[in-house]
C-alpha cells in the first residue's frame, strides 16, 4: 500500500511539474535585434587581394598604397589608379542601404555603370568590405576580390 502511495504522490508531481513548466516565457525587457547599416563612408585601404582566390597581395607594393574613399554624398575617389572596374572617380549606389549586397560604380566622365559583390562585415573587432568582380576589359575567368579596411 505504502508503495502504491508514493507511486501516486510521483505521478501527482510529475504532473504538476509539467502543468507548470510548460507556460511560455515572458520576457521582462522588451528586445528588438536590428542589424547596423552598412555604411560605406570613409576612406577604405586595400588588406588583401585575390585572383580566382589565390593571394595576390605581395606580386604588387602598391597594394598598400591605395586608398577607395566613399562620401555620404554618394561620390567616391580613388588616390590613384589601380587595377580595379573603374579608371576614374564618380559615383556609388547601394541597391539597399540597410542589407547591401551589391554596389554599382559609375565614372564621371560614363554613362555606364558596373555593378559588384558587396560584403561588409566585421573581423577581429574591424569593419571590412569585400568586393568581388569580374575586370571587364580582362579575361572573363579571372575573378578579383579586393577586401578593405577602414584607413584610422
Amino acid at each position: 500500500m505504502r508503495k502504491i502511495a508514493c507511486i501516486k504522490l510521483f505521478l501527482l508531481g510529475a504532473l504538476a511539474l509539467l502543468t507548470w513548466s510548460c507556460n511560455d516565457f515572458k520576457d521582462s525587457i522588451p528586445r528588438q535585434f536590428d542589424e547596423g547599416i552598412k555604411n560605406p563612408v570613409g576612406t577604405w585601404k586595400i588588406s588583401k587581394a585575390t585572383r580566382n582566390r589565390v593571394d595576390i597581395t605581395n606580386t604588387m607594393d602598391d597594394f598598400a598604397t591605395y586608398r577607395l574613399t566613399f562620401t555620404a554624398e554618394g561620390t567616391y575617389t580613388m588616390n590613384k589608379k589601380f587595377p580595379f572596374l573603374v579608371k576614374t572617380n564618380g559615383s556609388y549606389e547601394l541597391n539597399n542601404p540597410q542589407y547591401p549586397f551589391v554596389i554599382t560604380f559609375k565614372e564621371s566622365s560614363s554613362d555606364q555603370s558596373v555593378a559588384v559583390t558587396y560584403k561588409y562585415s566585421t573581423v577581429a573587432g574591424k569593419r571590412e568590405m569585400e568586393l568581388t568582380f569580374v575586370i571587364p576589359d580582362g579575361c572573363y575567368r579571372n575573378v578579383y576580390a579586393y577586401t578593405f579596411q577602414k584607413d584610422e
